[in-house]
């Protein structure tokens, strides 16, 4: 889809003026280098993406999104409101004959019924970003809603050294205010399949997300042959908030429909849909990036089998599967062998999968691959199996499903390719010291959580004001749950090892988990034990209490049952040696998952469940790592509440705050915050 109010002219003019801005103070090459910036245009018998290109020989490219309202099944100027047929849209002016052009209208599912949209630069998805190893990029965003703020992160890159650039409001800034313009300018050191979207609440779910890719000279698909495949839940009849709060059935709340790059259909009413073009002899990449806020999905191309390449941006020992699962914020890069190919057009489907069993549900999401053969080369033929590979399964027995095998994704083998010192900062020393941590996500007391702690945003920004956050969760304890805004304090060059667990009274279904700042190693996945007919025996490995049985605990203070266990080394099945990483990693119903990564990359990092409604309700913390080592560009913006006390003495908190590290009480005069800001602690806090 072309983002509507954005033509080509409109792109160059944005070239030049963010170069007239930012580029007075690059000398005359590097600006010509900085116009060498390209739109690239993928052309499908549906339309035509635009997105952003840096060219290759670029240090430093250039570009800008505006944050602005949209509207599903609607055209501009005379065009109006729309309507499917056949795959084409036409509209309800009389004096419109005959199909009107779709490139600039959002068809999502084709539903007649108008949706407001928040997008990036008019379009769902945003226009795709695409940058090469190592180059520098900046990225204006401008807000231009009338009644939304507004942030962007983008979702997988470490920002090593940069965390003010990750994009989370009230964690990294402050939210983009309406009118208001922000400068991410960063620079991504490995290549990979990543996304961008809004980190305000649940606007993602509104439309506002857009694939970023970072390329790599070495790649050995070319440019020209990849493809992009954003695919996510689609409900026509609510919208992002009404899912979340509105009071109705939980039924009318299901997904109407699958959406694959903006487009699917309402059962048979011939909505326009996503074709992606490719040729037998070429060698073919295809970009899967799940961009849903709540569902499982299962992903597949009936008659062609899927050889993945990638996850979450990093290369792995190529793996032939026939289906995969993708929860929300996970990538997955696959190749397809077109010598098995036929010349035809073969579908693309996507699933829901329900429940804790991952319920595989008749496809409702639909997309079309078309396969040409101008060279006139034989199709060979599979051998015969009648089992199916899925990769990424929360268990290795798939429920009710005899003619499934489960490939864990911790089965995939990384490749190598990345050196692990391109993922620290060289100049904090790494300690002989190893952090262990149990970060239980469930539902204890019916509440969305980690630990017990329900997490609350901060009402500042906590990496530019790190005196004004209340971090105090002393209210929680081993059964009972609180609300805080819960901080989990990273020693500066310590191993961290985190078991991520889904134990206790609140498991109900497995969990995707995203951390920011950092991709993790992992170093083992533990799955219940699951029978074919679908009885769960959860894993023993883990004690939740000194007292209580699990299935009675809320497992909020857990720890290993073996207590040689402490030293990870010792754990069995442990991998150390090529471990997968990611990202966003799902953490299996009844079971858990065992991460590493090296606290050497200072920021507050936002660490939370990637399942929409799961993070707003409070399933998420923040990482407080090498604070003493962050370094926070000049003029970034600070915000607080405006409050009086009831002596009429006005402050930017009436209430006391907490230290995470002292515990002290500390009463936010207005003398000492301007002492805490300008003095840049040497600690999250100190007074």
């Amino acid at each position: 889809m072309l983002p509507k109010h954005k033509t080509s002219e409109h792109y160059m003019k944005d070239i030049f003026k963010i170069t007239r801005l930012l580029g007075r103070k690059h000398h005359k090459s590097r600006r010509m280098k900085v116009l060498s910036a390209v739109l690239f245009v993928v052309n499908g018998l549906t339309g035509t993406i635009v997105g952003f290109r840096c060219d290759e020989n670029a240090v430093h490219c250039f570009t800008s999104l505006d944050i602005q309202s949209a509207f599903t099944m609607i055209g501009e100027k005379d065009i109006g409101q729309v309507y499917a047929k056949d795959r084409k849209l036409y509209s309800i002016n009389p004096e419109r004959n005959g199909p009107v052009p779709i490139d600039d209208i959002i068809t999502a599912d084709g539903w007649n019924q108008t949706r407001h949209l928040i997008t990036a630069n008019g379009s769902m998805p945003g226009p795709s970003i695409i940058i090469y190893e190592n180059q520098k990029i900046t990225i204006l965003v401008k807000n231009h809603m009338i009644n939304e703020a507004v942030t962007i992160h983008w979702h997988g890159i470490d920002q090593l050294g940069l965390p003010a650039m990750d994009g989370v409001a009230f964690v990294s800034q402050c939210p983009i205010l309406p009118g208001q313009t922000f400068n991410y300018t960063f620079q991504p050191r490995y290549g990979g399949s990543y996304w961008y979207h809004s980190h305000v609440g649940n606007q993602r779910d509104m439309g506002m997300y857009g694939a970023f890719i970072v390329l790599r000279k070495r790649d050995p698909v070319p440019f020209e042959l990849q493809h992009i495949v954003q695919i996510q839940e689609w409900n026509h009849l609510y919208n992002a908030m009404d899912l979340l709060y509105a009071n109705v059935k939980n039924e009318v709340k299901s997904p109407n429909s699958i959406l694959i790059n903006g487009r699917g259909e309402l059962k048979d009413n011939l909505a326009p849909l996503e074709i992606f073009h490719v040729t037998k002899g070429d060698r073919c990449l295809f970009r899967l990036i799940g961009v849903g806020s709540m569902h499982v999905l299962l992903f597949s191309i009936p008659g062609l089998k899927l050889n993945v390449t990638e996850t979450d941006g990093f290369e792995v020992v190529p793996t032939v599967v026939d289906n995969i699962i993708i929860y929300p914020a996970e990538r997955y890069d696959f190749e397809l062998d077109l010598d098995y190919a036929e010349e035809r057009i073969y579908n693309i489907t996507v699933s829901i999968l329900s429940s804790k069993k991952l319920t595989i549900k008749p496809f409702i999401g639909l997309g079309f691959l078309n396969v040409s053969n101008s060279n006139n080369l034989p199709a060979k033929v599979y051998e015969q199996n009648i089992k199916s590979r899925v990769l990424n399964c929360p268990f290795k027995t798939y429920p009710h499903e005899e003619d499934i095998v489960c490939v864990p994704v911790n089965d995939l083998k990384d490749r190598g390719h990345v050196n692990d010192d391109k993922f620290i900062l060289q100049k904090i020393p790494k300690l002989n010291e190893t952090a262990l941590h149990f970060l239980n996500f469930g539902f204890p007391k019916h509440n969305s959580s980690i630990n017990g702690r329900i997490f609350r945003w901060p009402t500042v920004s906590a990496l530019t004001q790190p005196s004004e956050v209340d971090t105090d969760c002393s209210r929680c304890t081993d059964e009972e749950t609180c609300h805080c805004s819960h901080s989990l304090n990273l020693k500066t060059g310590s191993t961290i090892i985190m078991v991520l667990l889904n134990l206790g009274t609140g498991a109900t279904i497995s969990h995707p988990i995203h951390m920011h700042g950092h991709t993790y190693e992992v170093l083992k996945m533990e799955f219940p034990e699951v029978t074919i007919d679908g009885n769960f025996t959860f894993s023993e490995h883990i004690e939740c209490s000194h007292t209580l049985p699990n299935i009675k605990s809320s497992c909020n203070n857990a720890r290993w049952r073996n207590s040689s266990w402490n030293d990870y080394n010792k754990i069995p099945g442990i991998n150390t040696v090529d471990p997968v990483r990611k990202d966003t990693i799902v953490v299996p119903y009844g079971g858990y998952v065992i991460i590493r990564i090296e606290a050497r990359n200072p920021g507050v990092w936002f660490m939370h469940c990637h399942i929409d409604k799961h993070m707003v309700d409070g399933m998420a913390l923040m990482l407080n790592e090498s604070f003493e080592q962050i370094k926070v560009p000049n003029g970034l913006p600070t915000c607080h509440s405006y409050l009086t006390k009831m002596s009429g003495e006005l402050s930017a908190s009436s209430s006391p705050q907490t230290s995470s590290i002292t515990g002290k009480i500390i009463n936010l005069s207005a003398d000492k915050l301007n002492r805490f800001q300008l003095a840049r602690t040497n600690q999250w806090f100190s007074i």
